[in-house]
């Protein structure tokens, strides 16, 4: 009989079993492989799109909207997207998100402090992008080395090979 944590198994693989391979660190299935170039691809089509279109609207004739007010919109909606995520995992209790925002956010306030100087460095460096795109061609500002990308929407992209 095999102990547990040993690495061996007695069970019989059904099916959907994972295999043990499969959940160490430097083994890759091709659907995870598969999954991981889908989402560099949708990253670099949202990325070139994104630029595209500020600098669309960035530089058509007439009254130009303030940058920080678009960033700032920008960053309500995917705050209220995140809600709308954590009301549907919550499974529609208004009562157990409450709780549950209030245990994340206001009894462990250190992580919440902790994660406002990165959010606000985003900021910062968002406003800053739409003032890059608004003085520089398309073409080159989407060649000029920069961080695009924030650090969670980076998870995962780069160990692809």
């Amino acid at each position: 009989m095999a102990a547990v944590g040993s690495g061996g198994s007695t069970a019989t693989a059904g099916p959907g079993a994972v295999s043990a391979g499969a959940l160490e660190p430097g083994t890759s299935s091709a659907a995870h492989r598969r999954l991981k170039y889908i989402s560099l691809a949708v990253l670099v089509v949202q990325n070139a799109s994104l630029i595209l279109s500020i600098r669309y609207a960035r530089t058509l004739p007439g009254d130009r909207f303030f940058a920080t007010t678009a960033v700032v919109m920008a960053e309500v909606l995917k705050g209220l997207t995140c809600l709308l995520l954590l009301f549907a995992q919550k499974r529609g209790n208004v009562k157990h998100l409450v709780l549950f925002l209030h245990e994340a956010v206001l009894v462990q306030y250190m992580d919440t402090l902790k994660l406002a100087v990165p959010s606000l460095i985003y900021t910062l460096q968002n406003n800053l992008q739409y003032v890059a795109i608004s003085n520089l061609p398309a073409a080159t500002f989407q060649v000029s080395p920069k961080p695009s990308m924030a650090p969670e929407e980076l998870a995962g992209v780069g160990d692809i090979g």
